[in-house]
């Protein structure tokens, strides 16, 4: 069961994160202390239904989207979107540009060599 918490917590985590907003503002919007929100992201703690749901909303996520592929991943393992997402936040923002313009790029070569 262990592994399911860890997962939900990754995946508050990470659309945590790509809202821009810190454990200190989530746990403000929920009414909670930010050590709470800690420990709900590292699956110390397991998150109760209700709070799941209040968790879902504050994102803007459906609850069903904090289950998404619980069964095939065990947390955080290199490669992950929340490993991406915490690499591509390190960068600075013409790095993060650059990167955008390369992954457009990429995109682009690669349907058209499907296409082709």
């Amino acid at each position: 069961m262990k592994t399911i918490d860890k997962a939900i917590g990754s995946r508050i985590r990470m659309y945590r994160k790509a809202l821009g907003l810190s454990q200190s503002d989530l746990a403000r919007e929920l009414g909670i202390t930010f050590q709470q929100v800690q420990k709900y992201e590292s699956g110390a703690n397991r998150v109760a239904a209700s709070r799941l749901w209040s968790i879902a909303d504050a994102l803007g996520v459906s609850v069903l989207s904090l289950f998404q592929d619980v069964a095939q991943t065990d947390g955080e393992t290199p490669g992950t979107p929340l490993e991406l997402l915490d690499l591509y936040t390190g960068l600075s923002v013409n790095k993060q540009m650059e990167l955008i313009s390369f992954a457009r790029q990429l995109s682009q070569k690669t349907a058209a060599s499907l296409s082709a």
